[in-house]
């Protein structure tokens, strides 16, 4: 009996031991399994792997080609801007030269108009000129003509003596009538005229000085105010011509009844500069000599010396330098004269 039991409970054991057997079996079956699945995600990860390497490996080709790419396009765009900066530094040139060349064209422009305007004012003066050559000439010369015939004619000493006086008389008138002319001539052929810096006050005072003995005849008084306008820029033969033609007319024509007084002034309005002559002697009659005021040859009061060329030549140097002259006159009154001078510093 008790063999039995020990059979029964060897069987019983060995039961267990198969049953914990199949138990570990199965455990190991399943992990097999495990480990089967494991190992097939493995490979499906290492495919994804490879075909995320091999996607990294496309993107990374993409991304160089795309650099590469950019690379030559930030080539190009330096290159454009390179040629577009050298385009613009030419235009820049080229419209500098255009500049140039329109300035160059204005200035020609404006220079043709002014010997154009001078010519056409030197064609009226020539005009004028020849006129009065054919005129004052005329008289003189025929005096002479008729003196020689007379002397020649002639047997008595003391009339050959006294028509060669007169001879003598009129050949110094026309002598000097030919100075003159020559003067006013030069004026008028005159295109070229090189400009200073002049301080009118230094210039009033010489011509005041050339003018000392008719001024103390006269007892005139003269006085100046350069103060708005000190200097000018002129040719400084002309600005003493104009001065000294403009204070000896006012000695010149000063009135019996009272001094001389003469005021010399100058003002500036904008880029002009206006000089201003002023006596308080015999005026002069605007509305009857105003056309005539500044022709050759005339004159409009019975003075010795009074021989119509000192305003037309003093007009004609004014004109020269591109400025007008004008008066202002009450008969028995007085005169102002007044001359512009552009462009002035």
């Amino acid at each position: 009996m008790e063999y039995i039991n020990e059979l029964a409970e060897a069987n019983r054991k060995i039961e267990l031991l198969y049953l914990e057997k199949e138990k570990r079996d199965g455990e190991l079956d399943l992990a097999n399994l495990e480990l089967i699945f494991q190992q097939e995600e493995k490979v499906k990860r290492a495919d994804e792997l490879i075909l995320a390497n091999l996607e990294l490996d496309f993107q990374n080709s993409e991304k160089k080609k795309r650099a590469d790419e950019l690379v030559l396009a930030n080539l190009e765009l330096d290159f454009q801007i390179e040629q577009n900066k050298k385009r613009a530094d030419e235009l820049v040139i080229a419209n500098l030269e255009l500049d140039f060349q329109n300035e160059e064209k204005e200035r020609r422009t404006k220079e043709l108009l002014l010997v154009n305007k001078k010519l056409s004012i030197q064609k009226v003066q020539q005009d004028d000129f020849f006129n009065i050559v054919s005129h004052n000439l005329r008289g003189p010369l025929h005096n002479i003509f008729m003196l020689v015939e007379e002397i020649t004619e002639t047997k008595v000493e003391s009339e050959v003596a006294a028509l060669k006086e007169l001879l003598k008389e009129t050949t110094a008138i026309l002598k000097e009538i030919l100075d003159e002319l020559m003067e006013s001539r030069q004026v008028i052929s005159d295109l070229e005229i090189r400009s200073e810096m002049i301080n009118l006050k230094e210039y009033f005072f010489k011509i005041c000085a050339s003018l000392r003995g008719q001024i103390r005849h006269s007892k005139a008084m003269i006085e100046c105010d350069f103060e708005e306008s000190p200097v000018i820029l002129l040719p400084p033969t002309y600005v003493r011509s104009i001065m000294h033609n403009l204070i000896s007319n006012s000695l010149k024509y000063q009135s019996p009844s009272r001094t001389p007084h003469i005021r010399v002034q100058s003002k500036r309005v904008g880029n002009k500069i206006v000089i201003s002559v002023a006596d308080n002697g015999l005026g002069i009659d605007l509305n009857k000599h105003g056309k005539d005021l500044f022709k050759i040859r005339k004159v409009f009061h019975s003075h010795l010396d009074s021989k119509g060329f000192g305003l037309f030549i003093t007009k004609c140097q004014i004109e020269a330098m591109n400025g007008r002259i004008w008066a202002e006159s009450v008969p028995q009154i007085g005169t102002t004269f007044y001359v512009e001078f552009k462009d002035q510093p």
